[in-house]
């Protein structure tokens, strides 16, 4: 199966808990996970991190991959491979989308896509069954933002 897109199930930590990153759709009628094309001599890492920056303006680090979604966009058939993205850094995004941070159970009352809830849902479990204290795979602390 050949990968055509690349995702970013991108979160922070403030207080203590895992908010999670929501953008609005290129026509701001939907919530959506941050996710483009994989451009020819990219690999599907690069890809999720450029979309991210690119629609959010936020910069992050992969700290695992998720699941592979497939389903269909205009007639066309996408097979995504999102990332589990711990954000670093904010700056400013390339497009005027919304941005905004989450709790897990809101992204997924809010998310317009079936495909983006079970990225979430993957991405906020593999992080519940880390470690309870904010630190990311490597053992050094996650950066507050």
């Amino acid at each position: 199966m050949k990968m055509t897109h690349a995702g970013a199930v991108t979160f922070r930590f403030t207080d203590g808990r895992p908010l999670f990153l929501i953008v609005s759709s290129s026509t701001g009628a939907h919530w959506v996970l941050p996710r483009g094309h994989i451009e020819a001599g990219e690999n599907a890492e690069a890809a999720a991190l450029r979309e991210l920056c690119e629609e959010a303006g936020v910069v992050g680090n992969i700290v695992a991959p998720l699941s592979l979604q497939c389903f269909q966009k205009s007639g066309e058939r996408v097979i995504a491979q999102y990332y589990l993205v711990q954000a670093v850094a904010e700056i400013q995004a390339m497009e005027n989308r919304t941005a905004k941070w989450v709790d897990g159970e809101d992204a997924l009352q809010v998310l317009s896509f079936e495909e983006a809830r079970r990225a979430l849902g993957e991405g906020a479990e593999w992080l519940a069954q880390q470690k309870s204290d904010p630190t990311d795979i490597d053992g050094s602390a996650i950066q507050q933002l």
